[in-house]
Parts: structure tokens; sequence; C-alpha cells
């Protein structure tokens, strides 16, 4: 298997049958041919993490699945069924706390602490979380008020993947949030069954892989944490790919 941190929270998994795809926006290197099924994944519809030009990429693969949040349907439904009709078919839309099965991935969602869902996937006896932006989003220059509400919506959420196992997680890592920046995933390790995880929504900013391994709150989970350097970075795992 391999996994491809394209850019700030797009990633692209590789197996031996199927490429699942994360929260792309039309950055980052794919692959020229795509000749298995792809499962294509958008959290919400943020600019920085959903664009339709996912549909011209992959709209005419009869392989192709679109795996998109709610939210996406509510802002660009109309667009997207007008421009890219052949895709309907191939399209679910999802709402938190569902279920679904398409071919033989099963998805599952939860809620977001900022818009759309998180993805639980579950593929080739390996489970992967994509979390969207759903994160202890504290802010020095919100209100206290604010702030806990957030804690108790992210709590909320979390404790929805209490005791589950989680192969490889990609989960919101931001220094915009200064000294809170690594609250959230620091909750979230203490409170899943993680083994690997990938920081993203870095914005380009590569120095927070450094501050996240001089972090000694976090050092418990340094083996578990994987290195993010650049775009287009490549993790292999398992020989036989």
């Amino acid at each position: 298997m391999i996994i491809t941190h394209l850019t700030h929270s797009s990633f692209l998994i590789e197996t031996e049958k199927a490429y699942l795809l994360f929260d792309y926006f039309g950055k980052g290197q794919l692959p020229i041919s795509i000749k298995k099924n792809i499962y294509i994944f958008s959290s919400h519809n943020h600019h920085d993490h959903f664009d339709m030009q996912i549909f011209k990429l992959f709209g005419d693969k009869p392989r192709a699945f679109f795996i998109l949040s709610y939210d996406i349907k509510r802002k660009f439904g109309n667009k997207i069924s007008s421009t890219y009709p052949k895709c309907q078919n191939n399209i679910k839309y999802v709402m938190p706390d569902k279920k679904l099965d398409i071919e033989d991935i099963q998805i599952e969602t939860i809620g977001s602490t900022d818009a759309g869902v998180a993805f639980l996937v579950a593929y080739e006896d390996k489970i992967f979380f994509h979390s969207g932006d759903l994160h202890l989003w504290i802010w020095k220059e919100e209100s206290k008020e604010y702030n806990q509400k957030m804690e108790k919506r992210y709590y909320r959420e979390i404790k929805k993947l209490d005791n589950r196992k989680i192969d490889y997680a990609f989960y919101p890592v931001d220094i915009r949030q200064q000294e809170d920046y690594d609250k959230g995933i620091k909750y979230f390790m203490e409170h899943t069954k993680t083994d690997k995880i990938f920081p993203m929504h870095y914005f380009g900013n590569y120095t927070t892989t450094d501050l996240i391994f001089q972090n000694k709150s976090l050092s418990s989970f340094y083996e578990n944490i994987i290195r993010i350097e650049h775009e287009n970075q490549k993790f292999y795992f398992e020989e036989d790919i």
C-alpha cells in the first residue's frame, strides 16, 4: 500500500485493487492512469477541501465513486448535476452518523466541529479515518464561551470513536492556533486506538512537523505520528506493493 500526502489535507491511498482519494481540491500530483476503482471522498465544501475538478478528472470513469458531504450538495448540487450529469449515478451525499457500503468498501461518518463530516472507512481489512475539519478549534481571539462549546462538541464527536481500532488516521494540526495547536491531536490519540496518524491542514507550512516532534506533550505518540515534510510525499506500507 502507498499513501501519498498530496498537499494540505489531501491524501491518496493506493492498494492493490483501488484508490482512495481524500479532500482533493486540484493540487498535488495524481497518477496519470487510473485503471482501478477510485473512491473520492470530500469532507465538506471549503475551497481547501473540495473542488469540482474531481468530476472533470474522474467523471468519465465508470469505476469512480464520489462520496461527498451533504453541505457540498447544498452549495454546489445544482451546478454539479447540470455540469456533470453523467456522474450522478456514482455520487453519494452523506450526512453525519450514517453508514454506507459501496462495492466492497464500508463507510461511516461522524460530525464535524466546523463543516461537513469526518470519514471512517473500512477496506481490505484496514480502517482509515479522515477527520476533514473535525478538530478542537480553540482560538485565543474567541470568547471563553465559544471555546467551551467547541470543546463539548469535539469531545462528543470523538467519543463516537472510543475503543475503535484505526490503522491510519489523517488529522489536522494547525499552528495558527498557536499554543493550542496540539490539543486536538493529543486528545484524539489518547481516546482512540490509532496505529499511524498523518498530521495535515498545514497550509504549506511544513515546519509544523518540526514543532510536533519538539513537543514533549506529544512524545508518547512519536512512534505513531508520520513525518510530513513536503507535498507529494509517498509512504510505503507492506513490501508487496
